[in-house]
């Protein structure tokens, strides 16, 4: 029975040490503190359950011990396969929620490639356009040139 006592506070520390590790709340953090939170009541309603025994029965009634362990054993058992259950669906949780991150970083990188295109496109419409104001620019010179060579050469 004590061994039995021992595991449920080593798994109860162990449990709280862990969460407490995490800074964020996520759904496996969420699911790890209800996790905490059911061994807690079932650690609790294992000593309530076993000092209402010990006061019913007596100490020295033959067997009650025993089967005071075997509550406590019971009772951690079905606190492992919650936990064991709340730890799947907070794994079901994380992959979800790691697919939908991933979804997303995709169609963003996607989006900035379309801007980037598109961004390229517009930079050499607009190189285009200076080249050909350069161009009349430069025609307009050459012309204003020559004319001033005309003149002066009359």
């Amino acid at each position: 029975m004590n061994k039995s006592l021992l595991n449920i506070l080593l798994f109860t520390s162990v449990t709280t040490f862990g969460l407490a590790a995490c800074d964020n709340k996520g759904p496996a953090e969420q699911a790890g503190e209800n996790v905490d939170n059911a061994v807690e009541q079932v650690q609790e309603q294992a000593e309530q359950t076993m000092d209402e025994t010990q006061e019913a029965l007596g100490m020295e009634e033959e067997g009650t011990m025993e089967q005071l362990g075997e509550s406590i054993d019971e009772t951690v058992d079905e606190a492992a396969q919650a936990a064991s259950e709340q730890a799947d669906a907070a794994g079901e949780t994380m992959d979800e929620t790691t697919q939908t991150a991933g979804d997303m970083v995709e169609d963003t990188m996607q989006a900035a490639g379309d801007m980037m295109d598109d961004t390229m496109q517009a930079a050499e419409e607009a190189a285009d356009a200076v080249g050909d104001t350069m161009d009349d620019i430069s025609a307009e010179a050459e012309r204003k040139v020559n004319e001033v060579l005309e003149d002066s050469e009359q």
